[in-house]
């Protein structure tokens, strides 16, 4: 089976050689000069959380995956 790339054009969901899903984020990076949209494929990243020790209900065992922001600069809620 082919692979299909994760592009803006397929809204960031391709496929590996094997099959198996390849999806991205689809990412907003916000208008050009024309105004118009320009969006972009991000990868993901896993940030583990870093708990100071003043604060006593933080648990170091949480962890996110989030677009790698040297890749996508929108706002994440």
């Amino acid at each position: 089976m082919a692979a299909v790339l994760p592009v803006t054009g397929n809204k960031c969901e391709g496929t590996f050689e094997d099959g198996t899903e390849n999806i991205q984020l689809y990412c907003n990076k916000g208008p050009d000069s024309m105004g118009d949209p320009v969006f972009t494929c991000a990868t993901w990243k896993k940030f583990k959380v870093q708990c100071p020790s003043v604060l006593q209900n933080c648990s170091t065992l949480s962890e996110a995956w989030v677009a790698a922001i040297t890749i996508c600069n929108q706002k994440l809620f």
